[in-house]
């Protein structure tokens, strides 16, 4: 938790935002906080107003998004559905009940995988400085979760009051204390394991071994093995199911049936498939997504932007 010196550090700071922030002394009304996309996107590139501004978001069609960044720092929680984020350091895998994190500045590009909801907030770069300077999702915590829940109503265009700090600073160093999950598919930068890299999404199912990628991309076998391992943290065939896993995930989120998936991988048999499945997330293709419509909140998310700019 937050020793004594540095909730005081960070209330200084809010008084002193305040102090200096050229804003209307009146407070708007909730009904006041619904807005227009074109309007929230303005709101949350623009630093005065409100340190956190949350959002409910609902996409009833799968998206393919362009690289943007928001001059904010994101969090964004989904109750249902699938994305993945991408930037020039990787690929984030973001199912719901995940927790993601972009930091402020951040080039990236989001595609959603069928229908998604869920939620989003967007804080100032001066409450970024503890959170990483990377993405990164975290599990869900369901203190966060309600925080985010109940900052759906609080104003967009006036600072915090200090009730509402209070509470954004408890979600703050909630984050600090929860278990990040790196970027799953880290980019190699060696420019020829970034093309073999490619390749094997291009042709996720292509049986073609290490050597074989080795020679399509003139470099040796050793050192392309111990290069990849290097620049991404993973060995080659860990990274290439991992890169099967995320494609297994998106062609199931919209609805594909578990057989479809596995032989379109690639694999030999539907059982080879789950047997995979279950070693790298400990349940079976079926039940993960079953799971994830079990767990969802029973919450009203409101103002709700339809196609929000988080996924965009």
């Amino acid at each position: 938790m937050l020793g004594k010196g540095e909730m005081a550090g960070l209330l200084y700071y809010a008084n002193e935002y305040r102090k200096h922030a050229k804003m209307p002394n009146r407070l708007p009304s909730p009904t006041e906080c619904e807005c227009s996309k074109a309007e929230l996107l303005a709101r949350i590139n623009h630093l005065e107003g409100a340190e956190l501004i949350a959002v409910s978001m609902r996409n009833p069609l799968a998206m393919d998004a362009e690289t943007h960044c928001h001059a904010r720092g994101t969090l964004f929680l989904l109750t249902e559905g699938l994305v993945i984020v991408e930037t020039a350091q990787g690929r984030q895998l973001t199912p719901s009940q995940t927790i993601g994190w972009m930091p402020p500045g951040v080039p990236h590009a989001v595609q959603s995988y069928g229908p998604t909801a869920g939620y989003g907030a967007f804080l100032t770069p001066q409450l970024c400085g503890d959170l990483p300077a990377e993405p990164i999702s975290y599990p869900v915590n369901p203190l966060v979760s309600l925080i985010l829940q109940k900052a759906l109503s609080w104003p967009h265009d006036a600072p915090l009051d200090l009730s509402r700090m209070r509470l954004l600073l408890v979600l703050l160093d909630e984050l600090r204390q929860s278990p990040a999950r790196p970027l799953q598919l880290p980019w190699p930068q060696d420019a020829r394991l970034l093309s073999i890299a490619r390749g094997l999404l291009d042709h996720i199912a292509s049986a073609r071994t290490l050597e074989q990628w080795a020679r399509w991309a003139d470099i040796s076998p050793r050192t392309l093995s111990r290069k990849f391992l290097i620049e991404t943290g993973m060995s080659f065939a860990q990274w290439r199911q991992w890169a099967r896993l995320t494609q297994a995930l998106e062609w199931l989120a919209t609805g594909r049936a578990v057989k479809d998936v596995a032989l379109s991988l690639g694999y030999d048999s539907v059982s080879a498939f789950i047997k995979t499945f279950r070693q790298a997330l400990g349940t079976t293709p079926s039940a993960y997504f079953q799971a994830q419509q079990r767990n969802r909140p029973l919450v009203t998310l409101s103002p709700t932007v339809e196609a929000a700019p988080t996924l965009e």
